[in-house]
């Protein structure tokens, strides 16, 4: 068992700034504005020198007088609330008591839920009186802290933290907490959701997940920030995160809008496997082909899902067929799936991709194999000419996986033309039946042995 902490309060007190210095990571999106986050976001701390470890859930800021958006962000928070072992109330030194923290305690309690209130924001402040009225909450567990200068962190956890988890977990069954110990050592694959605002990536999320887990909205830029969200399906362990949609008007970007992207770039180079999400209603655009190179770049393997696939009649669906055929032809050795996120059609098999896409990029190849097909290549299309000698490919050997990348070793490779390093790669992909992921070739030059001996 994997005790649930949830950090609960309302909107800019510090929960997001605090889950990342519990964690130790930078998942959770960090700005002085209000309402940045909104869906759960998941992560996993080490409770100091133990070797247990809990879950951390950051929350949406509580705000009953909401909008549309803002009120599907309350239900995901109360939904963290029930799933959780112990809350961290969070609450602002620098504000003191606000009326809507009464409301939200007076919530809170009635889920009958351990509640430490953590005081956060003290730095810089010398009249700490306004601490005092944090006292008429009623919780008998307080601890001031600053998040954002890691202090008075230990002492949370040595006071508090630490002291709740272990009556929590005499109350379990320590089978049952071996086990979980041991599936979260195995290594889930990270699957990113990626795509252009508004094209269901949520929705899809959702549906995978069975539940309502991530916020829907018809406006684009619902999801602002990168979440995590655990799942099994088959045996097998995934983390599907959804990103911020990347929009294709990058002048009208706020700076909020633009560390969005830069988070979500971020979240392809940390995947495994990319979930490309493109709306069939849409053409295919610059964005799109952006996205594609980004991802070939980073050396991840590619699931396309063209998505409400539904809506289209049959000459539409032809003609998009026939622009993906265009425009995406580069990434050839990808799977495309057409479905419909919000009808549950199709969504399913695109584990089956997602896995096998993950396993060829791990694949291991030997260096005959690689070396035999590389001479095939050659025999059918020989390298080009360079300074009237022809470039020698000699061997080729794995150099790496998570992408495969192959280096071949030659005379004079590094002037091979780009046209027939593609060539190669294509090659290498059709022969060696490489499906759902990029390779990379790395080519290194021979020292003639001559030649160094006069240079020395």
């Amino acid at each position: 068992m994997i005790p649930i902490i949830a950090l609960i309060g309302r909107t800019n007190v510090g929960k997001s700034t605090l889950f990342n210095v519990l964690t130790k990571t930078r998942n959770a999106l960090v700005a002085d504005y209000f309402g940045i986050t909104r869906d759960r976001q998941y992560g996993y701390c080490k409770l100091l020198q133990s070797k247990q470890k809990a879950m951390i859930i950051d929350t949406a800021g509580l705000d009953f007088n909401a909008s549309e958006i803002e009120k599907k962000a309350n239900k995901q928070t109360f939904i963290a609330v029930d799933q959780s072992n112990l809350i961290l109330f969070v609450v602002s030194a620098r504000d003191g008591l606000m009326p809507q923290e009464i409301e939200i305690i007076k919530k809170i309690k009635t889920y009958k839920k351990e509640i430490i209130l953590v005081i956060n924001k003290i730095d810089g402040i010398k009249d700490c009186s306004k601490n005092n009225e944090f006292y008429s909450l009623g919780i008998k567990k307080i601890q001031t802290i600053s998040a954002s200068h890691n202090q008075k962190i230990n002492d949370l956890f040595k006071k508090y933290i630490i002291p709740s988890i272990n009556i929590i977990l005499k109350k379990e069954n320590i089978k049952k907490l071996q086990k979980e110990d041991k599936k979260i050592e195995k290594s889930p694959i990270k699957v990113a959701f990626i795509g252009r605002p508004n094209v269901g990536k949520s929705t899809l999320i959702n549906n995978l997940l069975k539940e309502e887990r991530m916020i829907t909205c018809n406006i684009g830029g619902t999801t602002l920030d990168s979440i995590s969200i655990p799942i099994k399906y088959k045996n097998d362990d995934y983390i599907l995160i959804d990103t911020a949609g990347t929009s294709k008007k990058k002048k009208h970007l706020n700076k909020f809008e633009k560390i969005s992207i830069i988070k979500t770039l971020d979240t392809i180079q940390k995947s495994n496997v990319i979930l490309f999400i493109i709306d069939a209603y849409d053409k295919i655009c610059s964005q799109d082909l952006f996205l594609s190179n980004f991802i070939i770049k980073s050396g991840k393997s590619i699931v396309i899902a063209i998505n409400k696939w539904d809506l289209l009649d049959s000459s539409e669906k032809k003609k998009m067929k026939e622009n993906i055929k265009k425009k995406l032809k580069f990434l050839y050795f990808s799977k495309i799936h057409f479905i419909s996120a919000l009808q549950k059609k199709g969504i399913f098999k695109l584990f089956q991709s997602v896995k096998e896409g993950y396993e060829e990029s791990n694949k291991k190849i030997s260096t005959s194999k690689l070396t035999k097909t590389m001479f095939e290549a050659i025999k059918k299309h020989q390298p080009p000419i360079f300074k009237g000698r022809r470039i020698k490919l000699k061997y080729a050997h794995l150099g790496s996986f998570n992408p495969p990348k192959i280096i071949i070793h030659g005379n004079q490779v590094t002037f091979l033309s780009l046209p027939y390093k593609r060539y190669l790669i294509n090659f290498f992909h059709q022969n060696l039946n490489i499906k759902g992921t990029p390779i990379q070739i790395q080519f290194k030059d021979n020292i003639n042995p001559y030649i160094q001996k006069q240079k020395n």
